[in-house]
């Protein structure tokens, strides 16, 4: 994994936290982490979009 995506994985999703997860998969970890980790990435990948797209629309 390169550096840049390990930061940013850290950052944006950081340690397994249960809490985070859906009600239903609170008895899978690792499809509950992975379901927050998805979450959080496709977040970050339209916050990116919307502000390469629309740039006036994110500033006051």
């Amino acid at each position: 994994m390169s550096i840049t995506m390990e930061l940013l994985y850290h950052y944006f999703v950081g340690p397994p936290d249960p809490d985070q997860w859906p009600e239903e998969l609170k008895n899978n970890p690792a499809a509950g982490h992975g379901m927050y980790s998805f979450e959080q990435g496709f977040r970050l990948g339209l916050l990116l979009s919307a502000e390469a797209l629309f740039p006036e629309l994110l500033r006051p």
